[in-house]
């Protein structure tokens, strides 16, 4: 009879296999140098591959075969190489970066924040870090956050991310155009408590944030 305990193992398991299975290559690349400290180099002979491969791969220019990116995953899953709750700011105000990096910290010390200061470059980041939950402003110049919300489902793996607007437009039209999205929307300046509430709900559900009666 299986235990609780080897329950949870196998749980812990199938978790990590499919978290790395989503990574895309040069992120699974990214993550095992970061994590070892190595040169592409010594990466390289670690696999019994060529410098080139390496830098290929890490670079996006070209794909492992599939025994080759097994072998990716499976140092990966040997290091201990696993998901962590991420949290990506897209607003050209960074003081907002600065009040999500805090609650989130407070809330768990795990929690890692990252930040764009422009939709396109938020975009970028979206598609390679593949956040948990989006903490996006409305008003941004060049793409507004409604174009990025807009294009996030696009994103392989991205298709049903949590996303909180926040804003200082007090437009009904704007606000109108947001709420469409089914998202929460925290007004500017940020209510701490409030945006607490949403790193929490992020959290804890699978589903996306929504605003709170």
């Amino acid at each position: 009879m299986v235990t609780s305990r080897q329950q949870v193992l196998f749980l812990y398991k199938d978790h990590v296999v499919a978290f790395l299975a989503m990574l895309s290559t040069p992120e699974l690349v990214s993550r095992i140098r970061e994590h070892t400290g190595d040169t592409q180099e010594r990466l390289a002979r670690r696999l019994g591959v060529s410098f080139p491969t390496i830098n290929a791969w890490e670079r996006g220019r070209s794909t492992p075969r599939r025994t080759h990116r097994r072998e990716l995953e499976q140092l990966a899953e040997e290091l201990g190489i696993t998901h962590e709750f991420t949290v990506l700011v897209i607003d050209d105000d960074p003081v907002t970066a600065e009040l999500v990096a805090v609650t989130a910290g407070e809330l768990d010390g795990s929690i890692s924040v990252d930040s764009a200061l422009n939709g396109w470059e938020g975009l970028v980041k979206c598609g390679s870090r593949h956040p948990d939950l989006v903490v996006l402003d409305i008003m941004m110049p060049g793409i507004d956050g409604l174009e990025v919300a807009r294009r996030l489902p696009s994103i392989e793996g991205l298709e049903g991310v949590k996303v909180v607007f926040v804003t200082a437009s007090r437009s009904d039209d704007v606000l109108e155009r947001a709420h469409r999205f089914g998202h929460a929307v925290l007004p500017k300046p940020l209510d701490l408590d409030e945006l607490e509430k949403m790193i929490t709900s992020a959290l804890d559900s699978a589903g996306p944030v929504v605003a709170q009666p």
